[in-house]
Protein backbone atom coordinates (compact mmCIF):
# COMPACT_ATOMS: atom_id res chain seq x y z
CA UNK A 1 0.00 0.00 0.00
CA UNK A 2 3.20 2.27 0.61
CA UNK A 3 4.28 1.48 -2.34
CA UNK A 4 0.81 2.56 -4.02
CA UNK A 5 0.79 5.47 -2.19
CA UNK A 6 4.45 6.58 -3.15
CA UNK A 7 4.34 5.95 -6.88
CA UNK A 8 0.74 8.15 -7.33
CA UNK A 9 2.14 10.98 -4.82
CA UNK A 10 5.47 10.39 -7.46
CA UNK A 11 2.97 10.68 -10.48
CA UNK A 12 1.32 13.75 -9.07
CA UNK A 13 4.62 15.71 -8.68
CA UNK A 14 5.47 14.86 -12.39
CA UNK A 15 2.35 15.82 -13.56
CA UNK A 16 2.10 19.02 -11.73
CA UNK A 17 5.68 20.25 -12.81
CA UNK A 18 4.78 19.08 -16.63
CA UNK A 19 2.43 21.46 -15.99
CA UNK A 20 3.36 24.28 -14.71
CA UNK A 21 6.25 24.03 -16.85
CA UNK A 22 4.44 24.15 -19.86
CA UNK A 23 3.87 27.72 -20.60
CA UNK A 24 4.38 28.56 -23.26
CA UNK A 25 7.63 31.17 -23.90
CA UNK A 26 7.00 34.08 -25.17
CA UNK A 27 7.68 34.92 -29.20
CA UNK A 28 9.77 38.10 -29.45
CA UNK A 29 8.50 38.51 -33.10
CA UNK A 30 4.91 38.26 -31.72
CA UNK A 31 5.99 40.73 -28.41
CA UNK A 32 7.05 43.19 -31.24
CA UNK A 33 4.23 42.95 -33.21
CA UNK A 34 1.54 43.55 -30.21
CA UNK A 35 4.32 46.42 -28.87
CA UNK A 36 3.93 48.30 -32.19
CA UNK A 37 0.27 47.53 -32.69
CA UNK A 38 -0.09 49.32 -29.48
CA UNK A 39 2.16 52.18 -29.87
CA UNK A 40 0.90 53.15 -33.61
CA UNK A 41 -2.46 52.94 -32.33
CA UNK A 42 -1.62 55.22 -28.79
CA UNK A 43 0.53 57.81 -31.16
CA UNK A 44 -1.07 58.40 -34.51
CA UNK A 45 -2.58 61.78 -34.87
CA UNK A 46 -2.91 62.77 -38.39
CA UNK A 47 -4.51 65.74 -37.71
CA UNK A 48 -3.98 67.50 -34.41
CA UNK A 49 -7.49 69.44 -34.57
CA UNK A 50 -9.81 66.32 -35.02
CA UNK A 51 -7.15 63.83 -32.59
CA UNK A 52 -9.33 61.30 -31.18
CA UNK A 53 -9.77 61.23 -27.30
CA UNK A 54 -8.03 58.85 -24.75
CA UNK A 55 -11.10 56.74 -24.26
CA UNK A 56 -11.22 56.47 -27.94
CA UNK A 57 -7.88 55.46 -27.80
CA UNK A 58 -7.95 53.06 -24.66
CA UNK A 59 -11.22 51.41 -26.80
CA UNK A 60 -8.96 50.75 -29.67
CA UNK A 61 -5.82 49.24 -28.05
CA UNK A 62 -7.95 47.69 -24.58
CA UNK A 63 -7.12 43.85 -26.45
CA UNK A 64 -4.10 44.45 -26.19
CA UNK A 65 -3.78 44.41 -22.23
CA UNK A 66 -4.64 42.51 -18.99
CA UNK A 67 -7.77 43.78 -17.75
CA UNK A 68 -5.94 45.78 -14.46
CA UNK A 69 -3.48 47.00 -16.37
CA UNK A 70 -5.60 48.61 -19.39
CA UNK A 71 -7.62 50.17 -15.81
CA UNK A 72 -5.01 51.24 -14.64
CA UNK A 73 -3.73 53.15 -17.88
CA UNK A 74 -7.25 54.48 -18.20
CA UNK A 75 -7.29 55.83 -14.83
CA UNK A 76 -4.10 57.22 -14.74
CA UNK A 77 -5.32 59.19 -18.37
CA UNK A 78 -2.28 57.89 -20.42
CA UNK A 79 -4.13 57.08 -23.49
CA UNK A 80 -4.72 61.00 -23.85
CA UNK A 81 -0.99 62.34 -23.69
CA UNK A 82 -0.51 62.30 -27.45
CA UNK A 83 -4.01 63.93 -28.49
CA UNK A 84 -3.38 66.60 -25.86
CA UNK A 85 -0.13 66.83 -27.02
CA UNK A 86 -1.01 66.98 -30.47
CA UNK A 87 -3.20 70.15 -30.04
CA UNK A 88 -0.90 71.91 -27.65
CA UNK A 89 2.11 71.75 -30.34
CA UNK A 90 -0.52 71.58 -33.47
CA UNK A 91 1.09 68.98 -34.98
CA UNK A 92 0.41 65.81 -36.12
CA UNK A 93 2.31 62.83 -34.61
CA UNK A 94 3.50 59.25 -36.53
CA UNK A 95 5.40 56.50 -34.68
CA UNK A 96 8.70 55.77 -36.74
CA UNK A 97 9.85 53.27 -34.93
CA UNK A 98 10.74 50.97 -31.98
CA UNK A 99 13.70 49.94 -30.06
CA UNK A 100 12.50 46.76 -27.87
CA UNK A 101 15.12 45.28 -25.17
CA UNK A 102 14.16 42.25 -23.37
CA UNK A 103 15.34 42.73 -20.07
CA UNK A 104 14.04 40.19 -17.66
CA UNK A 105 12.31 36.85 -17.61
CA UNK A 106 10.24 36.74 -13.90
CA UNK A 107 9.11 34.28 -11.41
CA UNK A 108 5.21 35.05 -12.39
CA UNK A 109 6.43 34.28 -16.07
CA UNK A 110 5.87 37.75 -17.50
CA UNK A 111 8.90 39.45 -18.96
CA UNK A 112 10.26 42.56 -18.96
CA UNK A 113 11.75 44.78 -21.69
CA UNK A 114 12.80 48.25 -22.42
CA UNK A 115 11.61 50.78 -25.42
CA UNK A 116 12.49 53.44 -27.01
CA UNK A 117 10.10 54.95 -29.63
CA UNK A 118 11.22 57.45 -32.07
CA UNK A 119 7.90 59.43 -32.75
CA UNK A 120 7.79 62.44 -35.92
CA UNK A 121 6.39 65.54 -34.63
CA UNK A 122 5.53 67.37 -37.91
CA UNK A 123 3.15 69.97 -39.71
CA UNK A 124 3.18 71.75 -43.29
CA UNK A 125 6.61 73.73 -42.75
CA UNK A 126 8.33 71.67 -39.94
CA UNK A 127 8.74 67.92 -38.69
CA UNK A 128 11.23 66.92 -35.24
CA UNK A 129 11.54 63.37 -34.40
CA UNK A 130 12.01 63.06 -30.56
CA UNK A 131 12.79 59.72 -28.57
CA UNK A 132 10.72 58.29 -25.33
CA UNK A 133 11.93 55.94 -23.38
CA UNK A 134 9.58 53.38 -21.19
CA UNK A 135 9.42 49.95 -19.78
CA UNK A 136 6.73 46.94 -20.15
CA UNK A 137 6.21 43.77 -18.81
CA UNK A 138 4.12 41.10 -21.16
CA UNK A 139 2.22 38.04 -19.83
CA UNK A 140 1.36 35.12 -21.69
CA UNK A 141 -1.02 33.57 -19.44
CA UNK A 142 -4.02 34.10 -21.80
CA UNK A 143 -2.77 35.35 -25.01
CA UNK A 144 0.08 37.78 -25.48
CA UNK A 145 -0.93 40.50 -22.97
CA UNK A 146 0.79 43.80 -21.94
CA UNK A 147 1.23 43.20 -17.97
CA UNK A 148 2.76 46.73 -17.37
CA UNK A 149 3.45 49.84 -19.33
CA UNK A 150 5.66 53.13 -17.87
CA UNK A 151 6.56 56.02 -20.10
CA UNK A 152 9.49 58.38 -19.06
CA UNK A 153 7.18 61.67 -18.51
CA UNK A 154 10.28 64.04 -18.89
CA UNK A 155 10.07 64.09 -22.75
CA UNK A 156 9.86 67.92 -24.20
CA UNK A 157 8.21 69.12 -27.75
CA UNK A 158 8.04 72.48 -27.92
CA UNK A 159 8.34 72.98 -24.54
CA UNK A 160 5.45 71.13 -23.63
CA UNK A 161 6.36 68.15 -21.67
CA UNK A 162 4.84 64.85 -22.26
Amino acid sequence: MKKLFCFLLFGMVILTGTVACSKEAVNEEEVMELVKEYKTKQYTIKDPDKAPTGPEIGEEVKSCFSKDEFDRQMANRSFSLAPDIAKKTNKSIALTDIKLKKEKENDDGTVNYTYTLELKFYDDQTSEVIEKNGQLSISNDDGLKIARDWEDRTTQVEGEIF
